[in-house]
């Protein structure tokens, strides 16, 4: 009988193993200060927590890696049980993932040296001249369908030191992950001259993943958004950035 009710225990254990769902691969950048590597190691980040609290609230395990853009852009696309973050939402991206958010804003500004001559009030006046943006990225991509002179590097981290050096004019990225690479490398040489655009990062998952997983998170990053949640993450990181 104790034999018999063990072998149904393991048998019943196996059947949950094999039915219950895999914990969620998370991919990111480094794209402070939404998504970066903090102390001891750890991913950290304005959008890292708020995907924690979100998932935690799931019941949902996961484990989070950094990776370059490009390669954990196309390993989410391809991947199932694999999402991606923070993604800013497109028409071209719009059915090649599921989508979760927004998460937050993200507000878009040209950088120019501070000894910069020209005076910019307005995105179409930069049109003659070269602007930097990292290859992958939905700032370059936006200027770039709009036939500016983009300069792709493989890192927005490269686009610092190319304005320094004058190899190209303006410096197209998001307002917060520039002011954080300039304090990152001690750079006060360069400012923002114009904000052109404003986005929201959303999570953005494999096609593959459930309907109604999609639903149940939009619905709890909803109530995180109600309880406050989402505004106290957001002061933690961006109050200092203003």
């Amino acid at each position: 009988m104790t034999c018999r009710f063990r072998l149904a225990s393991l048998l019943l254990a196996s059947s949950f193993a094999v039915h219950a769902a895999p914990p969620l691969r998370m991919l990111t950048e480094d794209y402070p200060p939404f998504n970066m590597t903090g102390p001891g190691g750890h991913i950290s980040g304005l959008s890292t927590e708020i995907v924690q609290e979100l998932l935690k609230r799931a019941g949902s395990s996961y484990a989070i890696e950094l990776l370059p853009w490009i390669r954990a852009f196309n390993l989410t696309v391809l991947e199932a049980n694999t999402c991606l973050y923070s993604t800013t939402r497109t028409d071209a991206r719009e059915h090649q993932f599921k989508w979760i958010g927004p998460l937050v804003e993200n507000p878009w500004v040209l950088y120019a040296r501070a000894d910069n001559r020209h005076a910019v009030l307005s995105l179409e006046e930069t049109r003659p001249f070269k602007i930097g943006g990292y290859s992958g990225d939905a700032v370059s991509q936006y200027l770039i369908d709009r036939g500016f002179d983009v300069d792709l590097a493989n890192t927005d981290q490269l686009n610092v030191k190319k304005l320094l050096a004058g190899r190209i004019d303006f410096w197209a990225t998001g307002k917060y992950l520039g002011a954080s690479l300039l304090a990152r490398e001690k750079v006060s040489q360069l400012k923002p001259v114009l904000t052109f655009n404003t986005t929201l990062l959303y999570l953005a998952c494999n096609p593959a993943m459930p309907d109604a997983q999609v639903q149940q998170l939009n619905e709890l990053l909803r109530s995180m958004q109600r309880d406050g949640t989402l505004a106290r993450i957001n002061a933690k990181y961006l109050n200092q950035k203003e």
